[in-house]
């Protein structure tokens, strides 16, 4: 049965895995794609499994699995025969990056306010409460302090459409918002990324409302605004 992804879906396939070797692989992929998310590693960067070895401290065999794996996720590309690099960026693909998560973004909404419960309403104004809480303590660098207020912001979006009850939806809605949360990482200053995140309170009260309209809207604008700002940063061709 398809469950919810608590992350991006990843290959499941792990027959020729170890039980030791299983959560060292989880542990590389998690941070190499974190570090490709943050731009700690950059765009277009070769990813030699020595160096990374002793950056990460795991060693070869689940680090080349990891790697494998974060291809079909975008945040990798192979190279045939000469190992791996991180994908490259481009304005162009952001700009098809957008219009896609548009789609999965309000069919989500659209799903989740026809099919979400006083349960799923609740959760969205405790969510709403603790992102506007550590909003006003939040920084324009990227401390600690921001660092957990983007954390609760991206639970607060997650819950909007969590009454969604298609699984594969979601999971693709979150795999795409993982791949653009690294241009903004990339692109944007902390102060930048929040100050895009603004309309949590209006989108809140459109789901509580049942106002799929208003949600909606509000969703695709907060997306172009930010395709919009990512191109006036200039540091995408």
């Amino acid at each position: 049965m398809l469950e919810r992804a608590t992350n991006p879906p990843l290959d499941a396939s792990r027959d020729l895995e170890s039980e030791t070797a299983v959560p060292l692989t989880q542990i590389a992929l998690r941070r190499l794609r974190d570090d490709i998310i943050c731009g700690k590693l950059k765009p277009g960067a070769r990813l030699r499994v020595g160096k990374l070895r002793d950056l990460y401290g795991i060693g070869a065999s689940p680090l080349r699995e990891a790697l494998s794996r974060l291809v079909p996720l975008g945040f990798v590309v192979s190279l045939e025969r000469r190992g791996f690099m991180v994908a490259p960026i481009s304005l162009r693909e952001f700009r098809e990056l957008t219009d896609v998560r548009k789609l999965l973004e309000l069919e989500a909404a659209r799903l989740s306010l026809a099919d979400g419960d006083d349960v799923w309403e609740s959760q969205v104004v405790a969510g709403l409460h603790r992102v506007m809480k550590l909003r006003a303590n939040s920084a324009g660098k990227m401390t600690p302090a921001m660092k957990e207020w983007e954390d609760i912001n991206e639970a607060f979006q997650e819950t909007l459409v969590s009454g969604c009850s298609s699984v594969w939806l979601l999971n693709f809605r979150r795999a795409a918002y993982f791949y653009a949360k690294r241009y903004l990482r990339v692109c944007l200053s902390a102060a930048a990324i929040r100050d895009l995140q603004k309309d949590q309170r209006a989108m809140a009260d459109a789901a509580i409302a049942r106002d799929t309209a208003k949600l909606q809207s509000l969703i695709e604008n907060q997306l172009e605004r930010t395709y919009r700002k990512i191109e006036a940063s200039g540091k995408l061709q």
